[in-house]
């Protein structure tokens, strides 16, 4: 089975410039308001933010019916954490 297309990726190696904003706030209503405003990408911060795991899946619950990229920035780079995220994307 062929691993589906990355348009993020695609994207960004494409010529032209990507808009986007870091998502610091640990509130899902704001990542909702901040993916509705027509941005290309959105980064939520866990390594310099107040989110948490639980913050951070509530917001990429909130940006997932919307156009924006979701880009998620862990606390630390701990194998155990990166997989538990990536599974619950």
């Amino acid at each position: 089975m062929q691993a589906p297309k990355n348009a993020f990726r695609l994207a960004i190696a494409s010529p032209g410039a990507r808009i986007g904003l870091w998502l610091g706030l640990a509130d899902s209503y704001a990542a909702e308001l901040c993916a509705t405003a027509g941005f290309d990408w959105l980064l939520i911060d866990g390594e310099h933010g107040p989110n948490d795991l639980r913050s951070m899946l509530t917001a990429l619950q909130a940006i997932a019916p919307y156009p924006a990229e979701p880009v998620v920035r862990l606390p630390h780079g701990d194998p155990t954490l990166i997989n538990l995220t990536v599974s619950q994307m």
